[in-house]
């Protein structure tokens, strides 16, 4: 597996114990980023230089995390990316929206969601060192990112067909992209999609429950942050659904090697 750098992980002593320990440590850190930033959006004009200030003081250790403005071309709310420097990974952004230097009001909502990503990432380094190995072994390509865009990580049409009918889509595309992949980068390309929807249901998690504190200070939030999208995405199901394909390549695999040792 490929090495995680210090600047993208927490320490040890910060993150051991089970996947739970590891978000419930995100969560209760998330929660400490929001009471110190309710009297920031509380200001007439917030600043990512308000954000920063806050931001690092209670980060428990130094790490490389850039919070800078989110690129207008893209048509998101906010953004949390992987920094690649010389085929590695160096650091994390957290991008949010500004209109004239200054963040919206209703923005608060994304920061809890994009820092949910950031915290998990660096609270969780084996999610990164796959990511960094499929990087660097050029997994990242168009097909790929195609079938998870499109057909992973995909808001649902729950109302228009049944859900065991989406779920059998979604497992036939996936077996179709994974056809004439060697075993290992199956299994690899599945685990990282896996990982990757556990952090956005994560995200959304937090997002919704932020979300409804907010608009229980009758502070600015919007409608669609109020949405439980874990619903909507179907994360709980393709989570399982990803599981389940891997562990049948698994067995099929340990099978296979299992005849070649009896001959």
């Amino acid at each position: 597996m490929a090495q995680v750098i210090n600047n993208v992980k927490f320490s040890y002593n910060l993150i051991k114990g089970s996947v739970k320990k590891r978000e419930e440590f995100v969560s209760n850190l998330n929660e400490q980023f929001f009471n110190a930033l309710v009297p920031v959006y509380k200001k007439n004009k917030i600043t990512l230089t308000d954000i920063k200030r806050e931001y690092f003081s209670l980060l428990p250790e130094k790490k490389v995390v850039k919070i800078k403005p989110l690129n207008a071309k893209f048509k998101l709310d906010g953004a949390s990316d992987y920094i690649y420097i010389d085929n590695s990974i160096a650091g994390i952004t957290l991008e949010m929206p500004l209109k004239h230097s200054i963040l919206p009001k209703d923005s608060f909502v994304t920061f809890m969601h994009e820092n949910t990503h950031v915290l998990d990432t660096l609270a969780n380094p084996k999610h990164t060192a796959l990511t960094l190995k499929l990087f660097q072994e050029n997994k990242y390509d168009n097909k790929r990112n195609k079938w998870f865009d499109n057909i992973i990580y995909n808001r649902e049409p729950i109302n228009k067909t049944t859900k065991e009918n989406i779920l059998l889509n979604i497992k036939n595309q996936t077996q179709n992209f994974l056809k004439g992949k060697q075993i290992e980068d199956k299994i690899a390309i599945l685990q990282d999609a896996r990982y990757q929807l556990e952090q956005e249901k994560h995200a959304y998690s937090e997002q919704l429950k932020y979300a409804l504190k907010l608009k229980a200070k009758n502070m600015p939030v919007t409608e669609k942050d109020l949405v439980d999208e874990s619903k909507n995405f179907l994360f709980d199901e393709k989570i399982q659904l990803l599981k389940e394909i891997t562990f049948n390549l698994i067995s099929k695999e340990r099978k296979k090697l299992a005849k070649k040792l009896e001959k």
